[in-house]
């Protein structure tokens, strides 16, 4: 399999909660790296399990959740995505463990439409192997926070 097809059946996995899957398709000595935008900018890197446990944790908040992403670059071994992540917020939203200043939110029900993010894979033997996020402000964790208890 090359980049594009391994990162969007990780993808799939992960909307459809199949946690399996989403494993089988990153490498053991996996990363996840990148800024997220809390209060004060926070660099992030953590590995395999933390980052299934993120993907969790957003699943029971939206558990309808969809990245919506759009293809922004390719080569054979990496690729860039944007994503546009939409949900209803039918679950609690509770992060205690894994990030720091969140709220435990409980549903609200309410639509969410998150603003863009960036995430770029790297691929080898057919694994994802690292994934650098660019998140801006008022998107990711942050912005689904916002999105549910604003307006």
């Amino acid at each position: 399999m090359n980049a594009k097809e391994v990162v969007l059946q990780h993808l799939r996995a992960l909307e459809a909660g199949d946690w399996e899957k989403a494993l089988g398709l990153i490498a053991e000595d996996y990363r996840l790296e990148g800024v997220i935008p809390f209060p004060v900018s926070l660099f992030i890197r953590i590995g395999k399990k933390q980052a299934l446990d993120m993907h969790k944790a957003r699943k029971r908040a939206l558990p309808d959740f969809c990245f919506n992403e759009t293809i922004v670059d390719e080569t054979a071994e990496s690729i860039k995505i944007q994503v546009n992540l939409t949900g209803t917020h039918t679950g609690v939203i509770d992060y205690r463990g894994l990030l720091r200043g969140i709220p435990v939110i409980q549903p609200t029900g309410k639509a969410v439409k998150l603003n863009p993010e960036w995430f770029t894979y790297q691929v080898r033997a057919g694994l994802i192997i690292k994934t650098i996020g660019d998140i801006p402000k008022n998107a990711g964790v942050p912005g689904l926070v916002r999105a549910v208890t604003e307006g």
